[in-house]
């Protein structure tokens, strides 16, 4: 195999930003919100769910993390008072994940450092050609990319 600095390089760096930006990200919120950012994506996903609940396998998809990793995400959630479990009446199992008012609050809390980091390390550093070439690059990775099953 031809080795190909650019591409390594490429690869490395979009490790690092995507790590380093999740990293700041979570600080953020758990400074200003008490929840990790992970935490935050699921009550985001909760809270724009038309029925504001979510079966635990949908959620884990759409939150991108595995089901056992929602299971005690969840579980964390559920101490918190901002989610609640709930079974079908006619399939006890399915498991949903319900979106309590105090969940609903704590999300919106979450979001006003989330869009201060957005503005900050990302609006404010990239022009509106950097930010269509980034959608176009990431868009076609994306779409060859499996979901997390």
């Amino acid at each position: 195999m031809r080795e190909q600095p650019d591409r390594e390089l490429a690869w490395l760096e979009l490790q690092q930003a995507t790590s380093r930006l999740r990293s700041e990200l979570s600080r953020r919120v758990t400074e200003h919100a008490g929840m990790s950012a992970t935490e935050h994506d699921v009550l985001w996903q909760l809270a724009n769910d038309v029925d504001r609940r979510m079966t635990m396998s949908d959620l884990a998809e759409r939150a991108m993390i595995t089901p056992s990793g929602a299971t005690r995400l969840v579980a964390r959630l559920e101490r918190e008072g901002w989610v609640r479990r709930e079974t079908d009446p006619d399939n006890r199992r399915i498991v949903y994940a319900v979106l309590t008012p105090a969940g609903a609050r704590a999300t919106r809390t979450g979001l006003k450092p989330i869009h201060q980091a957005r503005q900050e390390l990302f609006d404010d550093r990239l022009t509106d050609t950097d930010v269509a070439d980034l959608r176009r690059v990431l868009g076609k990775l994306l779409r060859r990319l499996p979901t997390v099953e």
